[in-house]
């Protein structure tokens, strides 16, 4: 019995789990149908990823070649930033600063043999000058400056050392606004008390004036190998202010050019015409002493205070400067000439001549320069009182100049300037001649010699432009900003040397 009831339990058993197996198959087969299905998703993802694998490895092959195109011109291209730097507005200081020192002995020398009161005189004269620019708005720049000088004397910027330890008198020797659209990069307009911005040598214009009036320049960079630039100006100037509209005024313009017909030669061509109207204003101020720059050589009708000038002056003038590059970096080259007419003259004696060379240059510490220039000036070629004060006479004279200075450091230059003149012409009314000379002969020769020590605060640069002249410069406006200013002391449109 106990057998039999084992056996139906063991029946039971085997019925249960093939129950069990049949009821889990169907499971079994589902799984593996969804094995499969996500091997299939796998597969097709994968290819997918091949796919596009290779995608970007074609777009990365076709960046590398465009990348291998544009590099070789990117050379090219990397000289482009500077202009932007240049013309960052925040590059210029709103205001900047101009200085100098020059301390002066001058000799003073005329004989001839049995001459009683022939000049000999020795002297020391000092020069200061200080000034600021202002750059307050991207198109307009404002100067006032300050300066040593006779204020009777507008041909001076020295004042005379041994006056009794006599304190300096200093004035306002410039002061002017300028404008110069950043748009308009070929134009400036100048008004007030400006330095001189057109080119002229010392024939015409004595080098210490600074015009008042008007100015307006035009100029052109063209780029071309033979013509560098071409310019054109104008301006109008204020000389004597009368009642009644009655002004002595110079009206004028210059047209000018830069040349390049020669490999490292630079020819520059100006040719200036202007008209000065009652200038017998000038001529009594130098007759009744208010004007003490120059004396009268001009041809006068009448004698005193009551004396007209015989001539009318309108001047016809060129200047033709040649500037040679030579092997030697320090050692550059410039001659020229220049030929003056005044177009009004009531005689034959209306014309001038020049004729300069000068070498070398006056940037760096041991830099020499030198230089020598000629004047041959007929009586009425220029107006007397506009003429340089430095020569034997404005007009009627044949002067020599020359120069030879050193610069002991950008900051420091020795100069020696040696003037040697005497007069065209003894015989004529008004003639400049030594003291008891006896017309007849040739007036012996005025020797003014100058040793200068300069100290410019700074080292110099233009602000308004160097116009390029035929002599020695008026004094200019040179850019500093304040943390240039050394602290024991306390330098752009412009020193001169």
């Amino acid at each position: 019995m106990r057998l039999v009831r084992l056996g139906f339990a063991l029946i039971a058993i085997l019925a249960g789990c093939s129950a069990a197996a049949a009821q889990q198959t169907p499971n079994l087969s589902e799984i593996a149908t969804a094995l499969a299905e996500e091997r299939a998703q796998i597969a097709a993802l994968r290819a997918e990823l091949d796919r596009r694998d290779a995608r970007l490895a074609e777009l990365t092959a076709r960046l590398s070649t465009a990348t291998n195109v544009i590099e070789p011109a990117a050379p090219e291209a990397k000289p482009a930033p500077p202009p932007v730097v240049l013309s960052q507005p925040t590059a210029v200081p709103r205001f900047q600063f101009y200085a100098d020192s020059r301390v002066r002995y001058e000799t003073l020398h005329q004989e001839y043999e049995g001459c009683d009161g022939c000049p000999d005189r020795k002297r020391g004269r000092l020069r200061l000058r200080f000034g600021a620019e202002g750059h307050v708005t991207p198109d307009f720049t404002a100067v006032i400056g300050l300066g040593l000088g006779e204020i009777s004397d507008p041909n001076t910027v020295y004042a005379n050392l041994g006056n009794n330890f006599s304190r300096k008198v200093a004035s306002w020797d410039r002061g002017y606004v300028e404008y110069h659209p950043s748009k308009v990069k070929w134009m400036r307009l100048m008004a007030g008390k400006f330095p001189y911005t057109w080119q002229r040598s010392s024939m015409t214009f004595d080098v210490d004036f600074y015009p008042e009036g008007l100015n307006q320049r035009f100029s052109f960079d063209l780029g071309s190998s033979a013509v560098k630039s071409v310019g054109a100006q104008a301006f109008e100037l204020i000389v004597n202010e009368q009642p009644g509209d009655r002004h002595m005024t110079i009206v004028g313009g210059q047209l000018t050019a830069a040349i390049s017909a020669i490999p490292k030669v630079v020819t520059r061509i100006a040719v200036t015409g202007l008209d000065i109207d009652n200038p017998e204003f000038m001529l009594r101020a130098l007759l009744d002493g208010t004007d003490t720059g120059v004396r009268n050589t001009n041809a006068v009708l009448g004698t005193g205070p009551a004396a007209q000038l015989l001539s009318g002056y309108r001047y016809a003038n060129v200047i033709v400067d040649n500037a040679v590059a030579t092997p030697w970096p320090k050692l550059p080259i410039i001659f020229g000439f220049e030929y003056q007419k005044n177009l009004e003259a009531a005689n034959d004696r209306d014309k001038g001549l020049s004729f300069r060379v000068d070498a070398g240059r006056a940037q760096r510490r041991g830099d020499w320069d030198g230089g020598w220039h000629v004047f041959r000036v007929e009586q009425d070629a220029i107006l007397a009182g506009l003429g340089e004060s430095d020569w034997r006479a404005p007009s009627n004279v044949l002067q020599h100049r020359f120069a030879l200075n050193r610069m002991m450091n950008e900051n420091v230059q020795l100069g020696f300037t040696l003037y040697r003149g005497r007069t065209l012409d003894p015989t004529l009314r008004g003639a400049l001649t030594a003291p008891n000379f006896v017309p007849g002969i040739r007036e012996p020769w005025m020797n003014r010699a100058y040793f200068d020590i300069t100290y410019r605060y700074w080292r110099a640069m233009d602000s308004v432009g160097s116009p390029g002249i035929v002599d020695h410069e008026a004094p200019r406006a040179v850019c500093l900003t304040t943390q240039n200013i050394p602290v024991a002391a306390g330098q752009c449109h412009r020193l001169a040397i």
